[in-house]
């Protein structure tokens, strides 16, 4: 069983057209209303969706959980996500299943950077800077990180368990992809903006994706993240530890400012060092118990 599985926050310009244009591609559409104050729910079941509804607005990856919670008690074969908001084209899901089905994967991402994109300039760098950020953080090598058009196979529907509840589910799960070793593949797929749906302001939304991108990668790899610059800024602490000593000690002149560095440096070096060796070890430990 296939099904399209579509989160949807107050999207009742748009839910009814995208879930009738849905059910023409998979046996059952999925929609779970994130506390929506509009109709969307009524809209969706009216349009043959099955509705889970929460009672309040909890975010995106909350729906998303929601959604793959159900796909895993169904036991689908593939799980489709795709926007409530009308800029994915239901038309394009059979070429995410063919990715599955035909080339072996477990999951395929609609890439909006290998097809016709409407995207403002603001959007794709902060996009592809963000990519980049989950590229260097994983095994993965994708254009499009923050893609809400996937698709999953059974395999990666009973590995992945999503646990954040904002926009940033998007590389959470990126990162479980990568630390299951499940394969992936990229789709080109057109999107289209209109007038530009999202009820999030794009700076904030922006910051916060990239923060928390941040956040996950730097658990994976904290050495590189933590371990590097730690190691360079205890040095650099040293060094400037050692200036201040041989000048006070051919000069007998006290360099507050000297010394306050070196103190600085040292400790912020060290407490980063401490910082990477815990992380490397707890994830050393949850890695082994898994």
């Amino acid at each position: 069983m296939n099904l399209i599985c579509i989160p949807a926050f107050n999207e009742s310009d748009f839910i009814e057209n995208v879930v009738k244009e849905s059910l023409e591609y998979v046996d059952k559409v999925i929609v779970c209303d994130d506390g929506s104050t509009d109709d969307t729910a009524n809209l969706a079941k009216a349009a043959g969706a099955i509705v889970i509804s929460h009672k309040k607005n909890k975010g995106y990856g909350a729906a998303i959980t929601t959604l793959f919670n159900y796909a895993r008690d169904e036991k689908a074969e593939i799980m489709i996500t795709l926007d409530g908001d009308g800029q994915h084209t239901p038309s394009q899901v059979p070429s995410l299943i063919d990715a599955i089905n035909s080339h072996d994967v477990d999951v395929s991402i609609g890439s909006r950077f290998l097809g016709d994109t409407s995207a403002s300039n603001y959007r794709k760098t902060g996009i592809k800077i963000i990519t980049s950020a989950v590229n260097y953080g994983t095994n993965l090598k994708i254009s499009d990180s923050q893609s809400g058009f996937r698709a999953y196979s059974k395999n990666a529907i009973d590995a992945i368990h999503p646990t954040e509840e904002g926009m940033a589910v998007s590389t959470e799960i990126l990162l479980k992809i990568s630390n299951k070793g499940l394969s992936i593949a990229e789709v080109p797929i057109d999107i289209s903006y209109g007038n530009d749906t999202s009820k999030h302001n794009s700076v904030s939304h922006g910051v916060t994706v990239m923060m928390n991108t941040i956040k996950y990668v730097s658990i994976k790899h904290p050495m590189k993240f933590y371990g590097i610059p730690g190691l360079s800024l205890t040095v650099l602490g040293i060094i400037i530890g050692s200036l201040f000593l041989d000048e006070y000690l051919r000069t007998s002149f006290v360099s507050i400012g000297l010394l306050l560095c070196g103190i600085v440096l040292f400790l912020l070096g060290a407490i980063l060092s401490v910082t990477s060796i815990i992380l490397f070890s707890m994830a050393n430990l949850i890695k082994d118990r898994n």
